[in-house]
C-alpha cells in the first residue's frame, strides 16, 4: 500500500510540474508578437506521406513552416527506425527556424499499433487504473524514444457493439474513464502526449467513416452518458481532444462533427469548458468528402474551433495532396477574413504552447 501511495504521489507531482511548465511555456507564447498569416495557419496543419524516406517538397514544405505536425503509419517506418525520421523531420523544421515539429502516431495497443514495443496489451486487457497507467507510462517511454511526441489515444469511446468495440477499454463509461485517463497520464509521464478520441463518442457507430458518411443514431441521453470519459480527460488535463467525423443528430449536428460548431464550438468548448488543443479526426477520408473537399473541411473546423486539421491523405495516391490543398484554403481564408486573426491566432498559440510542452 506504501508503495502504490508513493507511485500516484509521484505521478501527481509529475502533472503538476507539467501544468506549471505549460503556464510558464504559455505566457512566453502569448506574449510574442502575431507571424505572419503563412506562419500561423501552417502550425495548424498536420500531414502524412507515404514510404520510408519524406520527400523533398515535404521536407521543403517543413522548412517553409506550411506543415506543423507529421503523422506516421507502420509503412512509414523501415529498418532505420523511427528515431532516425523523426530526427530528419526535425531538422528540417530546424533549418528553417520553425518550431518543433508534432510528430504523431496512433499507438492504442491491441490491433491499432504502429511500431513495435508498448503498450503490450490492448485496452480492454488493462483492466484496473494501475495495469492502464503502467501500460500508458511504457508506451511514453517507447514513443520518445523514438522520437514521437504525440500518441492519439487512449480511445476512450464506450464499447456499445460497434466497429470501435476491440479498440475500446470497455462496456461502461466509469471503467472507459477510469482506465483510460490512466493510460493517457501513465504516456504523459512517459514524455509523449496524449489525446483523447474521438468526442463526442463513436461507441454506437456501426462502421468507420473511412469507409463513408457514419451518422449515430443514438438518443442524446445516451450521448450525454458517453461523455463522461471525455468530462474526466478534461478535468484532469489531458492536452489534446480528437474530434470524430461522425454525425450526430440528437446533438443537434448535421454535417461531420469535425467541421462543427455545434460540437466543437458549443459542446467542447462552451459546455465542457475545454481549453486545450483539438484536433479533427482525419478530413480526407470518404466520410468527409461527400460534405466538403480537404480544404474546405480545414477551413470549416477551424472556424469550428479546431487548432489542428488532420490530412495525412492515407487513403489517396499522393498523401501530400490533401494536407497541401489544406495549407493553401486556410491560408486563403486567413487572408480574406473568413478565418479571423485572432481565431487563428488562438489556434496558434495553443499549438505551440503544445509543442513547447511536449516537443
Amino acid at each position: 500500500m506504501l508503495r502504490r501511495g508513493r507511485t500516484l504521489l509521484i505521478c501527481a507531482l509529475t502533472v503538476a510540474l507539467t501544468a506549471g511548465a505549460a503556464g510558464a511555456n504559455a505566457a512566453t507564447v502569448v506574449n510574442s508578437p502575431a507571424p505572419a498569416p503563412s506562419q500561423l495557419v501552417g502550425q495548424l496543419v498536420v500531414a502524412g506521406f507515404s514510404g520510408a524516406a519524406p520527400s523533398p517538397g515535404l521536407l521543403a514544405r517543413i522548412r517553409q513552416g506550411k506543415v506543423g505536425g507529421i503523422l506516421l503509419y507502420s509503412g512509414n517506418i523501415d529498418a532505420a527506425g523511427t528515431a532516425a525520421l523523426a530526427t530528419r523531420l526535425q531538422q528540417a523544421a530546424a533549418a528553417g527556424g520553425q518550431p518543433r515539429l508534432l510528430i504523431a502516431v496512433d499507438q492504442e495497443g491491441g490491433e491499432v499499433k504502429r511500431l513495435p514495443g508498448a503498450p503490450s496489451l490492448a485496452p480492454d486487457q488493462m483492466e484496473t487504473p494501475l495495469i492502464a497507467r503502467a501500460q500508458g507510462l511504457a508506451t511514453g517511454r517507447n514513443l520518445a524514444a523514438n522520437g514521437v511526441t504525440v500518441d492519439f489515444a487512449p480511445v476512450l469511446d464506450v464499447d456499445h457493439g460497434g466497429f470501435i468495440a476491440p479498440r475500446s477499454f470497455g462496456p461502461t463509461a466509469l471503467g472507459v474513464a477510469r482506465n483510460g485517463i490512466a493510460f493517457a497520464q501513465g504516456l504523459i509521464q512517459g514524455g509523449v502526449a496524449a489525446t483523447v478520441k474521438h468526442f463526442p463518442g463513436l461507441g454506437y457507430a456501426q462502421t468507420t467513416t473511412d469507409g463513408g458518411p457514419v451518422t449515430v443514431n443514438a438518443t442524446k441521453q445516451q450521448l450525454d452518458a458517453d461523455l463522461a470519459p471525455f468530462k474526466a480527460a478534461i478535468a484532469t488535463h489531458i492536452p489534446i481532444v480528437m474530434v470524430s467525423t461522425a454525425i450526430y443528430p440528437a446533438l443537434g449536428n448535421t454535417i461531420p462533427a469535425a467541421t462543427s460548431k455545434v460540437i466543437i464550438g458549443q459542446l467542447l468548448r462552451v459546455r465542457l469548458g475545454y481549453k486545450g488543443v483539438v484536433i479533427t479526426d482525419s478530413l480526407d477520408t470518404r466520410g468527409v468528402a461527400p460534405y466538403d473537399s480537404p480544404g474546405q473541411a480545414a477551413v470549416q473546423a477551424v472556424a469550428a474551433g479546431a487548432d489542428l486539421v488532420l490530412e495525412p491523405g492515407a487513403a489517396l495516391k499522393h498523401p501530400l495532396e490533401s494536407s497541401d490543398a489544406a495549407y493553401a484554403a486556410l491560408l486563403q481564408a486567413a487572408k480574406t477574413g473568413v478565418l479571423p486573426q485572432p481565431l487563428l491566432l488562438a489556434a496558434y498559440r495553443r499549438v505551440v504552447t503544445l509543442k513547447q510542452t511536449h516537443s
